[in-house]
């Protein structure tokens, strides 16, 4: 499933530039606006199951983990020899839900990558399967 394979990747890509924007920003000179609003959150903490974590730290941990995590979706889906319907199914459903939030809350590079593995994801579920 040639198809399945480029979902796949355009979760890897979008992992992967999860991980470079977060480094990129955190190597960037902070304009005086970005400094304000970066203190603030480094000083407003809240306690999360007995751990004491600043917003800044939520968000960059978040991230971080985030950027990890869509490599690894990528990865499993490359791993598998060959994708059941069943996980094209899931992999189409877990793109779709990435891309509406990523069309409500981010920039333009995540949504046309989902939108990428939407297309392939579904062209892959919507071949006919052989017969076993």
């Amino acid at each position: 499933m040639k198809t399945f394979r480029i979902g796949a990747w355009a979760w890897i890509a979008t992992g992967a530039g999860h991980l470079a924007t977060a480094a990129l920003l955190a190597a960037k000179a902070a304009t005086p606006e970005a400094d304000r609003a970066m203190t603030a959150m480094r000083e407003y903490g809240i306690e999360l199951l007995g751990l004491q974590r600043s917003l800044a730290d939520l968000d960059r941990g978040m991230s971080l983990v985030m950027g990890v995590a869509l490599i690894f979706a990528g990865a499993v889906c490359l791993f598998v020899p060959e994708a059941s319907r069943k996980l094209a199914g899931l992999a189409l459903a877990a793109s779709v839900v990435a891309l509406g939030l990523s069309a409500w809350l981010l920039p333009l590079p995540p949504i046309v990558l989902f939108a990428v593995a939407c297309i392939a994801f579904g062209w892959s579920l919507a071949k006919p399967q052989p017969r076993r």
